[in-house]
């Protein structure tokens, strides 16, 4: 039987040898230590009548009061609803994009072509959210905007797409879809680079083509990959952007762009009621969690591969 006092003598060691590695998981350590855990003291207000003056500590204890609010507000079915939908819709439709897009550009050959490609598709993740709206206001508004007037020089009618029922999905998913398609595919594209050159060799031997290559070498070389983004992605499904959603839901399409992202801003930020937005923010990451358990196991024992 090994002693716990030899095995951590032996994982000490190799830290000591890979220390160099280490020391670059450290800012990533500060990082996720200061802004992901630290914050996790806060939790208690969802469970207290929080007051500025009380503090964390000195205020009431109030148990599940803001939770039952929640639940019994005449909206929360309605926004629970909305935020699954959108989010659903951005995971079903969103999550295949940039695999699809780095299976693509593995495919292109001219180096040039390739990398111009690549740089257009990553630069809208760096673009905030407000600026891409205030895009989508310009271009789509039918007051001169030019997709509403290319589509009158085809004899179309124009369109309001904004703040429109109808256009609200399609455009709540085709701009999340655009801003970050590129950045999304650079785990893939690095997962790409990392498949044995040999396996393509011996395919192109067998007689396959580009396609059959890809659909036999590259798609399970990614396979693993592809899976465990999955998993994670799974964990936002509470989750559907407040940034986009609170710039781009208005009157007319707020009983179905309502979400619990926004609703929960709203709630603190605006009325200040930190407490009850505490108590949603919490059961969005509660269900998250229980998502994110029950696909990975469901993808362990699917696929053999899974987060933990």
């Amino acid at each position: 039987m090994i002693k716990p006092r030899a095995t951590n003598n032996r994982l000490m060691k190799r830290i000591w040898q890979h220390k160099l590695f280490y020391l670059f998981m450290l800012p990533g350590i500060v990082w996720f230590f200061l802004f992901s855990y630290v914050p996790l003291y806060g939790i208690q207000v969802a469970f207290r009548d929080y007051n500025f003056m009380g503090g964390f500590t000195g205020s009431p204890w109030a148990g599940f009061k803001y939770f039952e609010q929640f639940f019994n507000y005449y909206q929360s079915g309605d926004i629970i609803r909305n935020t699954i939908i959108i989010s659903l819709m951005k995971l079903l439709i969103g999550f295949p994009m940039p695999i699809i897009l780095a299976l693509l550009l593995n495919e292109v050959r001219m180096i040039r072509f390739k990398k111009t490609v690549q740089t257009l598709s990553y630069l809208p993740y760096f673009v905030s959210w407000i600026v891409v709206v205030t895009l989508m206001q310009r271009l789509l508004t039918p007051y001169g905007g030019p997709v509403n007037d290319f589509m009158g020089t085809m004899g179309a009618e124009s369109i309001q797409f904004l703040n429109n029922p109808t256009w609200f999905y399609q455009l709540i998913v085709g701009s999340d879809i655009w801003k970050n398609i590129g950045w999304n595919s650079i785990i893939f594209m690095a997962a790409i680079a990392g498949i044995d050159q040999q396996l393509y060799e011996a395919a192109k031997i067998d007689g396959a083509g580009r396609f059959r290559q890809m659909w036999h070498v590259t798609l399970p070389g990614i396979r693993s990959v592809a899976i465990l983004l999955f998993i994670l992605a799974v964990g936002s499904l509470m989750s559907a952007g407040y940034e986009q959603l609170l710039l781009l839901n208005g009157p007319a399409t707020a009983s179905i762009g309502s979400v619990l992202d926004v609703h929960a801003i709203n709630s603190g930020i605006r009325e200040g009621r930190l407490s009850y937005a505490a108590a949603v923010g919490l059961f969005q990451s509660v269900i998250g969690l229980i998502l994110v358990l029950t696909v990975n196991r469901i993808a362990r024992k699917v696929s053999d591969v899974s987060l933990f």
